[in-house]
């Protein structure tokens, strides 16, 4: 299952799975992680549960910034309003061609008003949308030079030290962001760094004092529920993260996210053909490649190949489109090679994630890379390095307990694949199907051979 990591600055914010990685400003490419909400910078949001409401009032505000701009280019406010209602789009549609104008835009105004610090959370937020993350970490730090009470500035600061594995770091930064707020925003970070560390009580505390933040437009509620949702599956609580996507489309019945919750939940249960019904409806919402992947091993497992590689074809156009508008995939298509292509191009592609990032998913990505290529030795090193924080993530489970199996030691792939199975056995329907074939060829009694 391929999970884009990426934020955007918006009116909103700084992506996904997301991992998580997302609130309610999070990008298109990560529906699943928190990402910095701009709230501060953010255009008016649409009060009613109407899907289409906030998508509506993102045109209309995009069209009323560029009349004011054509008027007068010199007004860095408009400028900066612009670039961020263009950044709210991307989030809406997942058309990454739309951070060219809201780069200009942004450009635009901090030429005029260097000083702003919105502008530059702005920029900050796109350069975290396009996995810029060494630029957003500085962009980041002038922000709240400038303005160090503005908690989306220190935002921008923790998604960047996370994106760029320097985890310490980022815990320092979200309790200094935490000092300046405690609202949806700063609360989705402090759930996903517990998150990260295997922490999930304390991330489900934090989720839940999200949800209870004030004054949330409609998506915010839904999306904050969608998260919550996420977190109730991985605490073994199944029927509350139904509830709680439940709830998230009754405000807004166009909501992929939840719409993806419910085709893992229904994964979970064995239930494909549902399953897929819910991952395609969630794939014509929001185009993302994480979705229309989810839809294509759904398909699989139920025999539907010809469909799958329809979608695969898709997922990997989509994947493409992100490319040539800017934004670094590595890590993301090292995954998605490994599983669906050439495991060599998977491996170089990991292996340029990791220098640049050198992330628990990026050591995961390389050693699922160097699985594939069957150098299952050097495959359990990084695999060791990316569950070096304690995640119960299934999906770094699943590839810890595949490639210890490979190396002969049950034990530990016994262990990490019921890990994998019991957090979340909807992780991916092809990846939760081939843990079961794993976990029922080993050994049941007897001394595992070590891989030492």
């Amino acid at each position: 299952m391929l999970v884009f990591v990426a934020v955007v600055a918006s009116g909103c914010a700084a992506v996904q799975p997301a991992s998580p990685t997302a609130d309610p400003a999070a990008s298109p490419t990560n529906a699943q992680r928190p990402a910095a909400t701009l709230d501060e910078a953010s255009p008016p949001r649409a009060t009613s549960s109407a899907p289409s409401a906030p998508t509506s009032l993102t045109v209309a505000t995009i069209a009323r910034l560029e009349t004011a701009v054509a008027a007068d280019p010199s007004d860095g406010d408009s400028q900066r309003d612009l670039g961020l209602a263009l950044l709210q789009r991307v989030r809406e549609t997942a058309d990454p061609s739309l951070y060219a104008p809201a780069a200009t835009a942004l450009e635009a105004a901090r030429a005029i008003t260097p000083d702003d610090a919105l502008v530059l959370v702005g920029i900050g937020g796109l350069q975290l949308g396009k996995h810029q993350f060494a630029q957003a970490l500085a962009t980041g730090r002038r922000a709240v030079t400038l303005s160090p009470n503005l908690a989306s500035a220190r935002a921008v600061v923790v998604d960047a030290l996370v994106e760029l594995g320097r985890y310490d770091e980022a815990d320092q930064a979200a309790g200094e962001m935490l000092a300046t707020a405690s609202n949806l925003s700063t609360l989705a970070r402090v759930s996903y760094l517990a998150e990260l560390r295997g922490k999930l009580d304390v991330a489900l505390t934090a989720m839940q004092m999200a949800t209870k933040a004030p004054g949330l437009a409609p998506e915010n509620i839904a999306f904050v529920e969608a998260l919550l949702g996420n977190l109730l599956v991985d605490t073994g609580d199944p029927k509350g993260a139904a509830e709680a996507y439940a709830k998230a489309l009754h405000l807004v019945p166009a909501h992929a996210p939840s719409l993806a919750g419910e085709g893992r939940l229904a994964v979970a249960t064995g239930d494909l053909p549902t399953a897929i019904t819910l991952f395609q409806r969630a794939a014509d919402i929001l185009p993302l490649p994480e979705y229309v992947i989810a839809l294509a091993d759904t398909q699989t497992a139920a025999g539907r190949t010809d469909e799958a590689s329809r979608d695969f074809k898709l997922a990997r156009a989509e994947i493409q489109l992100f490319q040539a508008s800017g934004v670094v995939v590595d890590v993301d298509l090292a995954l998605f090679e490994a599983d669906h292509g050439d495991p060599a191009a998977a491996l170089r592609f990991a292996q340029e994630g990791y220098d640049a990032t050198p992330t628990v998913r990026a050591a995961d990505a390389l050693a699922w890379a160097l699985h594939r290529l069957g150098r299952d030795r050097e495959a359990r090193q990084r695999s060791d390095e990316a569950l070096r924080l304690g995640s119960r993530d299934p999906i770094l489970r699943y590839h810890s307990g595949a490639i210890a199996a490979a190396l002969g030691d049950g034990k530990r792939a016994r262990r990490d694949l019921v890990l994998a199975l019991s957090t979340d056995a909807g992780f991916s329907a092809t990846g939760a199907a081939e843990a079961r074939r794993i976990l029922a060829s080993l050994p049941h009694r007897g001394p595992s051979r070590s891989a030492e």
